[in-house]
């Protein structure tokens, strides 16, 4: 595959707020990524406000369901020059049409056997910016996945249909992993993916995983890229004023 999406899937993704590609990169680069990830995972317990478990609480001596570590690219920037993390640039900058940066990355690794789904969700409900996301996001497994190890799954042209409301299902760190009430599953799609695919979505389609129910780690990387990169958010004119607003005193005189 080339770094560059095809007019007819640039267009499909448009119309269905989602994408899944067979190949975005190698087995070797897989190989290099799961590398560079699992020592992070194997030293979890010292990585502090990065590392959470999304199925609720982190406890002493009890082993994480669901366990995330957040900005992994941060922690090891080796994952910056893998083959996966260029080519999901190239193509974030194709379907948004102007220059993109990194926005965010995440790693989650799901226990084995361990029964918890990652609830439906829009990405959008986690942007505490005074401005929307302007991004798109790629899920990369790093095995093989399907239906009962927990591939991603998308309810077509959902991101039309605006923010919704959600709610707290697990508490995390200072804030929480977020759900809403989809209703009707009709018409969801599974994204079953053979090694070296992904799933590439907007901020604000509806997706969701599934529980593992493998005898092994399902893992996946996450990642955002956004439009012009984090320069847009800092001189966004609702950022400046938001951060104007923090900083000018309330003037209390009667």
């Amino acid at each position: 595959m080339t770094a560059m999406l095809t007019d007819d899937l640039s267009r499909r993704f448009q119309r269905d707020g989602f994408l899944a590609i067979d190949a975005l990169t190698t087995a070797e680069d897989i190989a290099r990524i799961r590398s560079l990830i699992d020592p992070l995972f194997d030293r979890f317990d010292s990585l502090g406000e990065r590392a959470f478990d999304l199925a609720g609480p982190l406890a002493p001596g009890v082993t994480p369901k669901s366990p995330e570590v957040n900005e992994a690219a941060v922690l090891e920037p080796r994952l910056r020059e893998t083959l996966a993390y260029q080519r999901c640039r190239k193509i974030a900058s194709q379907l948004l049409g102007v220059p993109v940066g990194y926005q965010f990355d995440h790693a989650i690794y799901k226990a084995p056997h361990n029964q918890t789904p990652t609830a439906w969700h829009q990405d959008e409900a986690y942007n505490q910016e005074p401005i929307p996301l302007r991004s798109i996001h790629f899920w990369i497994p790093l095995q093989p996945v399907n239906v009962d190890n927990g591939c991603m799954w998308f309810i077509p042209q959902s991101h039309q249909r605006g923010l919704l409301s959600h709610g707290i299902v697990s508490r995390r760190g200072a804030g929480g992993t977020l759900a809403v009430d989809v209703g009707d599953f009709t018409g969801a799609v599974a994204c079953p993916l053979a090694l070296g695919g992904a799933t590439i979505h907007q901020p604000l389609t509806l997706h969701y995983t599934g529980a593992n129910q493998s005898s092994e780690h399902r893992r996946a990387w996450i990642l955002h890229f956004g439009a012009y990169g984090k320069i847009r958010h800092l001189f966004h004119p609702k950022s400046v004023a938001a951060k104007l607003r923090t900083w000018i005193p309330r003037n209390n005189t009667p």
